[in-house]
């Protein structure tokens, strides 16, 4: 009696407690569904959209800058050693430096029809300025060739070549031409030269700079490159023509005009009008280059790598390959039965 007593005496609370948290939970749940109706009693399901949204970075509403996340573009850059092989600066008998070319073959260098009208003399590889060292390469010009329309400076097809000896495989490598006939999916390009931002008298050192074709659907025989939306006070300007056009790391063109006039500083604005470069693509003049290059590598010893393929070792130099452990084991029968003889004499 006791017992039942203490039970109910206990009882009474619990129920009132339990039956006050029943009704504030009600009318709680009551008024959230009331807030979530609208004027015509439905349900409204936007606070639960709201809390499913992901943040996302406002855009600007005024984008003066054409450039993409993937783009290449970028402010001048001093190329480095042997960073690209297929690299050859075109000097005079005076040792000028006078322009750009490229290797396509083995004693075969593409440049301008401009360059080869020159006194040109001897050609450097394997260099990354204007000038001779202990690591260049000097070949002597043997002779030039022009496009066959080339006839002057209102020539369209300003392209030639320049026929120089025959070099060691570990010099330099070649460059593969494209296959593009038309420029519709070439966006990003990039052009090499000597001293692209040097004034006269400075030493002329390789270098490299990402560019945009501005005019991607037009099928035409020149294209147009401009310097894109970069912050950068390095001078920006051109003054080198011979050098390549390079697409996907395969000769998209060459270069025949450049942008004598610098700008010393440049901000993102200006940089969408700054035009770099005229450029002739590989697809005008490829048939005419393929047939000179396959007569040259007729007789062509050594043949040469293509880029991005670094130049071959030469045999007195290459080096043996080690292992992680810098110690290469041959698991012979000998070695073994020799092993086992060691470990039962330490027993």
């Amino acid at each position: 009696m006791k017992t039942e007593f203490i039970f109910l005496h206990f009882l009474v609370p619990v129920v009132f407690v339990f039956g006050f948290i029943t009704t504030c939970a009600g009318e709680n749940v009551k008024k959230s569904v009331d807030e979530n109706r609208d004027d015509n009693g439905e349900t409204n399901d936007e606070s639960k959209d709201e809390s499913l949204d992901i943040p996302v970075e406002n855009e600007p509403n005024n984008i003066t800058c054409t450039r993409r996340q993937n783009s290449q573009m970028h402010e001048i850059q001093n190329a480095a050693h042997r960073q690209f092989p297929f690299m050859a600066a075109i000097m005079s008998q005076q040792n000028e430096y006078l322009c750009s070319g490229v290797v396509v073959s083995n004693g075969l260098i593409l440049t301008t029809a401009h360059c080869t009208q020159q006194p040109l003399s001897y050609i450097l590889l394997n260099t990354t300025t204007d000038k001779k060292d202990e690591t260049t390469v000097s070949l002597h010009v043997i002779k030039t060739e022009r496009f066959p329309t080339f006839t002057g400076t209102e020539s369209l097809k300003d392209v030639g070549i320049v026929y120089t000896e025959k070099h060691n495989s570990s010099i330099a490598t070649k460059v593969t031409l494209s296959n593009y006939t038309n420029p519709r999916n070439v966006l990003d390009l990039e052009g090499l030269g000597f001293g692209l931002n040097a004034d006269v008298g400075q030493t002329k050192d390789l270098q490299y700079v990402g560019m945009e074709n501005r005019s991607p659907e037009e099928i035409t025989d020149v294209l147009r490159a401009y310097f894109d939306c970069v912050e950068t006070k390095v001078p920006t300007c051109f003054k080198d023509t011979g050098g390549p056009v390079l697409f996907d790391k395969e000769l998209m063109g060459i270069i025949i005009k450049g942008t004598e006039e610098c700008s010393k500083e440049m901000s993102a604005t200006y940089a969408v009008n700054k035009k770099m470069v005229d450029i002739l693509p590989t697809y005008t003049f490829k048939a005419w280059l393929d047939e000179k290059i396959k007569k040259n590598e007729e007789q062509e010893q050594p043949a040469l790598a293509a880029y991005p393929s670094h130049p071959a070792a030469r045999s007195d130099r290459e080096l043996h390959k080690m292992t992680s452990s810098g110690l290469r084991l041959m698991a012979t029968p000998t070695y073994i039965f020799t092993g086992c003889v060691c470990i039962l004499a330490l027993y």
